[in-house]
């Protein structure tokens, strides 16, 4: 079904025949024209809730972020507004609406939001992503990183410039000592360079063994997975160096897994060559982040940008930080290159197939285009699975004509952002809307986006 006032002059036309999906699989549109949506969960009464958020790399209409009812005859009405610049994930736990958005873990109560969690650092390269919880009912949510690759560069500091926010730096998750390695980044608002440090604002240098602190409980650090009572009391890092943690789920095992989205080639600190990941999180690992990517050195010369210099290491005491081990655990599998996978989950229904594998949202490139590759740069923009088990990917859905669809009005997937099994075992895809690339930045198209549904033919 449509939703009528929302329908903009750009709103396409879903083709799901454009879609391909496995043989005894069907995929539909479930509710079109909505405005950028990033997340969906159930309430207790079953019925599908929607996040509609914003665009916060780019260009896009002046919605505002809110969540969505859909009832039982199809038609949609709102069920809140007020959040935060944009909403990343919504969750029901224990009779509350859990939402993620920017800088704030909320809950809605009789229609109120009732804020659990605030300050946190969401105002640079990434945010406050998924929100899940472990049988016991503690909350864990990813917390992505301020910068690219440990030092604030340029795109970071518009960012935080223009939301007032240029102190902000990234926080580590266990005490740290700095190399002292410094790098002149331009303010590309005022044209100013300064030296800057890794995890410190910019224009501020660091020294050779200088000491950064451990967040303190309540304290976020950024590029972590952070756990909570689900009241939102004793905040602590539960795994850190992963640079944008965006998924989060729990297989049947009750096993933490994440998505990690690599890092980019931008200056001052480049990385080229590293992939997207998917990985299963163990409690107090230090992943790697700013100076392993991957489980690899970000010395190794693949990490080395084409006629760029050798990436350094910014901090000193990696052997205190692995704990004994002679390098950060691996990633269970590697997704490519700028896929970005998104949020993703586990299989638990038999009837629906692949049981106990992970079904991963990859919304496609995003920020390598804003740091100068391509726009046409391939990748992502379609639904895997990952077999855990065997350590394989495949893709699950897909467009037949390949990334973008809205090319020639194919009408299939445009940015995938979510993978959600719904209490009837169906698969449920958020499609974020239409993306094109015009005078130098991202173009969001409001009345685009989908949520579609998936189902087996034996379900």
């Amino acid at each position: 079904m449509r939703v009528m006032e929302r329908i903009r002059p750009g709103t396409r036309v879903a083709g799901p025949e454009n879609i391909q999906v496995p043989a005894g699989y069907t995929i539909e549109p479930l509710v079109e024209g909505l405005n950028y949506p990033t997340s969906v969960t159930w309430d207790p009464d079953g019925s599908l809730l929607i996040a509609e958020s914003r665009f916060p790399y780019g260009k896009s209409g002046p919605s505002e972020p809110r969540i969505l009812r859909r009832n039982g005859d199809g038609t949609l009405e709102p069920l809140a507004r007020g959040f935060r610049d944009l909403i990343n994930d919504i969750t029901y736990y224990g009779g509350l609406l859990y939402v993620a958005h920017r800088g704030k873990i909320s809950v809605l109560e009789d229609g109120r939001i009732r804020d659990l969690i605030d300050g946190l650092p969401a105002w640079g390269m990434h945010h406050n992503n998924c929100i899940v919880f472990d049988r016991t009912g503690r909350m864990y949510f990813g917390q992505g990183t301020v910068s690219n690759a440990g030092v604030i560069d340029s795109l970071t500091v518009r960012a935080l410039q223009e939301t007032n926010h240029l102190a902000d730096h990234d926080v580590p998750g266990a005490t740290i000592v700095l190399t002292g390695r410094n790098y002149d980044v331009t303010n590309p608002l005022t044209q100013e360079i300064r030296a800057t440090g890794a995890f410190s604002p910019w224009g501020v240098p660091t020294a050779s063994g200088q000491r950064i602190e451990a967040p303190c409980p309540g304290q976020a650090a950024t590029g972590a997975i952070m756990r909570a009572n689900r009241d939102g009391s004793d905040l602590r890092v539960y795994a850190w160096g992963l640079r944008n943690p965006f998924g989060l789920a729990f297989d049947a095992e009750g096993r933490l897994h994440a998505t990690n989205n690599g890092a980019n080639v931008m200056p001052p600190r480049p990385v080229a060559n590293d992939p997207d990941t998917f990985w299963q999180i163990e409690e107090g690992a230090w992943y790697g982040w700013p100076d392993f990517f991957a489980g690899r050195p970000v010395t190794d010369p693949d990490f080395q940008a084409p006629g760029g210099p050798p990436v350094e290491f910014l901090i000193a005491n990696h052997e205190e930080l692995l704990g004994g081990r002679a390098s950060p655990p691996a990633p269970l599998v590697s997704l490519g290159r700028n896929v970005s996978p998104d949020k993703f989950d586990f299989c638990l229904h038999p009837e629906f197939g692949f049981q106990n594998q992970a079904f991963v949202a990859e919304f496609g490139p995003l920020l390598a285009v804003m740091a100068g590759a391509p726009p046409d740069l391939p990748g992502g923009r379609k639904v895997v699975r990952v077999d855990v088990a065997r350590r394989s990917v495949e893709d699950f859905a897909s467009n037949r004509a390949g990334p973008p669809s809205h090319n020639g009005n194919r009408g299939g997937f445009e940015r995938p952002v979510e993978a959600k099994f719904g209490p009837d075992g169906n698969l449920y895809v958020v499609d974020f809307g239409v993306m094109e690339w015009g005078d130098g930045m991202w173009q969001a198209t409001e009345g685009t986006g989908i949520v579609w549904k998936i189902t087996h033919s034996s379900s």
